[in-house]
């Protein structure tokens, strides 16, 4: 039985569905840098399958894991530029199962995958003679959802992040095996809380998403350089950061665009919107899509934005959503223009706009670009600063502790 101030000492494994280099901001990862600023963190990357080397293979980034990936070699990499106990993890490739209907060659092939996946985290724990550590599932359910079948940590978490029963395919059977086999359940929303829970008959702890305060913050106190793609416009910006997928309102962004010819909207991100809408952003005269940035870039984007946006649906997917961005835009001290998709957000109704509606969201910009005073920037920070990343860890090792101490009784 380990005291509370050597507990919160131990090393952490963490699996999720980004990957340490990738081209979004991942709460995943941002939980694991803040961890590993105190604990050796070992990130497991998104596995990537047999497909995804062929289909990738041509990739910068796949090129650098192919020993890993192939062979098995070199597949644990200390990260110093994140932390100096920050350790990335490729698993060699993995079956893809995605496909796949429920059923014996399923269970076989996602049997595969998690002896792929539990080996190397047993191979990285190894090198570093590590016995006693915390598993963290962030919201990877389709791996280790049996996690005391294949790894033996003295405390296995689950961590929700989304709806999972608005994706198809094998996630929510998945999620509710996690809900039966870890110790401790986490989710970043009230309602993922509540579904969750409905759903297992179990208790669900929130641990919403917090902030990285000190990166996004040097859009409101560094004098960061306009990037080049926005320096030859001279009108009102007003920002999206993220992904444009299933959860951006398109209708409402066209809306927008139209009603605001003398304002550019720049959407920095991947996107999949033609998977979802019929409506071409790109056709859109006032639209700027610059794809994919890298984290370390979106503050000098968001010190040029007279406002930011977050224009999604509101739906059960969306309602089940704590946005990462939310806090990275108070961090840079910018106005936010939100629709009023779920319960969480609502929590920020005294420091952002809320639309009910199209028209609303609309006529809240031109307010939004003019809500810009030194002291509201400086309260926006504020409000970042006690939504952090190094807040939220009081009370992840007090859930932490919590079930560990428990698991120790039974």
């Amino acid at each position: 039985m380990y005291t509370k101030a050597a507990f919160e000492t131990l090393p952490i494994v963490i699996t999720s569905m980004s990957r340490w280099d990738g081209a979004l901001s991942s709460a995943s990862l941002s939980l694991a840098k803040v961890l590993s600023k105190k604990n050796p963190v070992f990130y497991i990357d998104y596995p990537y399958s047999i497909a995804d080397v062929w289909r990738e293979r041509k990739q910068i980034h796949l090129k650098k894991r192919l020993p890993a990936l192939i062979r098995g070699k070199d597949a644990v990499k200390s990260i110093r530029e994140l932390s100096d106990t920050f350790y990335a993890v490729t698993p060699k490739a993995t079956l893809p199962v995605f496909s796949l209907p429920e059923g014996r060659a399923y269970e076989k092939a996602s049997h595969f995958n998690n002896l792929q996946l539990s080996k190397v985290i047993k191979k990285a724990l190894k090198k570093h003679n590590i016995k006693d550590y915390l598993f963290i599932n962030s919201f990877n359910p389709t791996y280790l959802s049996q996690v005391e079948r294949y790894l033996k940590p003295i405390l296995s978490i689950y961590h929700s992040r989304d709806a999972i029963e608005e994706v198809k395919g094998h996630g929510l059977r998945k999620e509710n095996e996690c809900a039966k086999h870890y110790d401790l359940l986490m989710a970043t929303s009230r309602q993922l809380c509540a579904n969750i829970a409905a759903r297992n008959e179990k208790n669900v702890n929130y641990f919403p998403n917090g902030g990285d305060i000190q990166l996004f913050q040097t859009a409101l106190t560094e004098p960061l350089p306009k990037p080049k793609e926005l320096e030859s416009i001279h009108t009102p910006l007003v920002g999206y950061t993220g992904a444009l997928a299933q959860r951006e309102d398109y209708e409402l962004i066209e809306k927008m665009a139209k009603a605001h010819p003398d304002k550019t909207f720049v959407f920095i991100g991947p996107r999949t919107d033609h998977l979802h809408t019929t409506i071409r952003l790109e056709e859109l005269p006032n639209v700027l899509l610059t794809g994919p940035k890298p984290i370390t870039e979106l503050p000098a984007y968001l010190r040029h934005f007279d406002c930011t946006i977050i224009p999604f649906l509101k739906n059960n997917l969306t309602g089940g959503i704590y946005p990462l961005k939310i806090n990275e835009y108070l961090a840079a001290g910018k106005s936010v223009v939100t629709t009023d998709f779920s319960e969480d957000i609502r929590s920020f109704a005294q420091h952002v706009h809320i639309a009910e509606n199209h028209d609303q969201f609309i006529k809240m910009i031109d307010l939004a670009v003019k809500d810009n005073s030194e002291l509201q920037k400086q309260n926006r920070l504020e409000i970042a600063r006690s939504n952090s990343w190094e807040e939220r860890m009081n009370l992840f090792w007090d859930l932490a502790w919590n079930a560990y101490q428990n698991k120790k009784k039974i």
